[in-house]
């Protein structure tokens, strides 16, 4: 009996070595996220184009083209800007900009410029929606 105890303290913290090995190993890396690069409303000017993921049906995000229209400065008072931008894609140009698209981020370059936050699909037959500038 004596020999087992022996046994067992000689290899036990080969055990303990072991068992942290496979726990470390099995436990994931968070990496860390890095935020994009924002453009800045005054960089930003009529013809660029962007891209903007939402959500048609079921769960996977499918991208939609932005074209800029155009900057309205301080329409909703002062430094708050509204960026005027036509969606593009089969879909979008079929369903048009509705209220549920509201806080999409839009992408230009790969910087965030602003959220989808306005929807006028009762005044403009094309698929015209504001942004809201991030800056």
């Amino acid at each position: 009996m004596k020999s087992i105890f022996a046994f067992l303290g000689r290899i036990s913290p080969l055990i303990f070595v072991c068992v942290a090995a496979v726990a470390q190993s099995a436990t994931p890396v968070a990496q860390p996220r890095v935020a994009p690069e924002i453009l800045k409303v005054g960089e930003i000017h009529r013809g660029m184009r962007g891209v903007a993921y939402t959500v048609f049906e079921g769960v996977k995000p499918e991208p939609m083209e932005v074209e800029v229209l155009g900057i309205l400065p301080n329409l909703n008072g002062p430094k708050s800007d509204l960026i005027l931008a036509r969606l593009h894609g089969e879909k979008v140009e079929y369903t048009g900009v509705f209220a549920d698209m509201t806080a999409i981020p839009v992408y230009i370059d790969g910087m965030i410029v602003g959220a989808i936050s306005y929807a006028r699909k009762q005044i403009w037959e094309e698929s015209i929606c504001g942004i809201s500038p991030i800056d």
